[in-house]
C-alpha cells in the first residue's frame, strides 16, 4: 500500500544538467545497450530533463529522485546518495527496468511522454556508441 500522507506535488530541478550525450554515456556505462539504451535516455529526459538532483515530491509524499526519478517509497533500497549520483541512478534504473526490458515502473513510459524524446535519444545513443 502507498503511504497515506498527502503532500503538494512539487518539482525541483537541481544538480548538474546533463546533455543528451552525457545521459547516453552514463546509461551505456551502467549496462544499457541497443534499444534499451535509447529508451533509457528518452525516459531520463522525460523524467528529469537531464538534471542529476531533480526531485519530484508526489501527492503521497514519496520522492522521485535523480536522472531517472527513482521513487523513494517503491525503491527504498536506493538511498538518496545513490539516486543523486548519475552512475548510481543509472545502475538503479538498470536493475528496476530488468536490464532495460521493462519500463512499466516509469509514469513517463506508461503515459507515452518519453516518446517525444526518442529522436534525440536515438542520436545520443549513436554518438555514445550504441
Amino acid at each position: 500500500l502507498a503511504p497515506m500522507a498527502t503532500c503538494q506535488q512539487q518539482s525541483t530541478l537541481a544538480g548538474t544538467h546533463f546533455t543528451d550525450l552525457k545521459i547516453a554515456q552514463t546509461a551505456r556505462a551502467n549496462g544499457f545497450h541497443g534499444n534499451a539504451l535509447v529508451i533509457s535516455i528518452a525516459v531520463a529526459l522525460a523524467e528529469s530533463s537531464g538534471w542529476t538532483k531533480a526531485v519530484l515530491v508526489n501527492t503521497d509524499c514519496s520522492r522521485d529522485r535523480g536522472l531517472w526519478q527513482i521513487n523513494s517509497y517503491w525503491h527504498s533500497e536506493v538511498p538518496d546518495s545513490q539516486a543523486f549520483d548519475p552512475n548510481g541512478c543509472a545502475r538503479a534504473a538498470y536493475t528496476i527496468s530488468s536490464g532495460g526490458s521493462n519500463w512499466q515502473p516509469w509514469t513517463t513510459y506508461n503515459n507515452g511522454a518519453y516518446q517525444q524524446f526518442m529522436a534525440r535519444a536515438r542520436t545520443a545513443a549513436q554518438q555514445a556508441g550504441g
